[in-house]
């Protein structure tokens, strides 16, 4: 179904940007609204299971298959770790995107690294 209007609040996602903002609404459902006038933007509607595709793509080990590469994800997911350490410390991170660690903030860092158990450990150095 996706958001209602640019004025009525629902559960999902909001993304704010410098040219209006981005709402999602459950899975694949987004509308965008421009300018401070909150003019109705693109929208539209997501296809297909990405995590079937996954899955499938596991067990034949064809990467090229997938419908976003894997890399992709890693980013998208950095935002969601973020906002759970933001949340969990009770503060503003500042995120240097390309050395991929919190700045001046060892204990954030710390937490991020936190989330792996055995047998999924990454390395401190690979």
């Amino acid at each position: 179904m996706g958001p209602r209007d640019a004025k009525t609040n629902t559960v999902g996602n909001i993304f704010y940007g410098s040219k209006g903002y981005l709402g999602i609404d459950g899975y694949d459902t987004y509308k965008t609204w421009l300018t401070n006038e909150t003019e109705p933007g693109p929208h539209g509607k997501g296809s297909g299971d990405h995590y079937a595709n996954f899955i499938d793509c596991i067990r034949s080990r064809r990467a090229q298959d997938i419908h976003s590469p894997i890399e992709e994800a890693h980013i998208s997911t950095t935002l969601v770790h973020l906002a759970n350490a933001s949340y969990r410390l009770g503060r503003t991170l500042q995120f240097d995107s390309a050395q991929e660690q919190v700045i001046g903030d060892e204990e954030a860092n710390r937490l991020l690294r936190a989330s792996y158990r055995a047998p999924y450990i990454v390395p401190e150095k690979i």
